[in-house]
């Protein structure tokens, strides 16, 4: 359900949420080694969150990223946005070209129940919720790179 951008910010932001020195800068390159994740592609994502005014961003020699915002009040949807537009784009899940209320799929109102109650859950979930869960063990962790970084991710089932 959401994209490998989507899931790299996630485990970006819960690494610097977890750092005692909030106020420091973090290299991309440092938070790319430390969670395996392709360091060209997890500087692009940090820009956009910089872009989106969650990160702050400052170049030169002691430069790097850092939140921007209290995870206390970042809601999951606010990070997700800027790579997955799952509040505006509304797709049919079986491919129509059109697939409302009115001219629904056989899974139209089951896949639109579901996606509510997963905007809803995104929304009221905060990145210090993901970062304080007993369940979260060890996240966000190293895992190495996969063969293609624009892929979906299984994020979706830790919220």
């Amino acid at each position: 359900m959401l994209t490998r951008s989507s899931e790299y910010a996630l485990r970006a932001l819960t690494y610097l949420s977890l750092k005692e020195d909030r106020t420091s800068w973090v290299l991309a390159r440092h938070i790319a080694t430390e969670l395996g994740i392709p360091s060209p592609f997890l500087a692009k994502i940090l820009q956009t969150l910089a872009g989106a005014s969650i990160l702050e961003s400052q170049r030169g020699r002691r430069g790097g990223f850092r939140l921007n915002r209290n995870p206390e009040r970042l809601s999951l949807l606010e990070i997700i946005e800027p790579f997955d537009r799952l509040e505006s784009e509304r797709l049919c899940v079986l491919g129509q070209k059109v697939c409302s209320d009115e001219t629904a799929c056989p899974l139209h109102h089951t896949w639109k129940h579901s996606l509510n109650s997963f905007l809803h859950r995104l929304r009221t979930t905060t990145l210090a919720d993901l970062r304080d869960h007993p369940m979260a063990m060890g996240f966000p962790s190293r895992l190495e790179p996969p063969s293609s970084p624009s892929g979906p991710s299984n994020l979706a089932s830790m919220v």
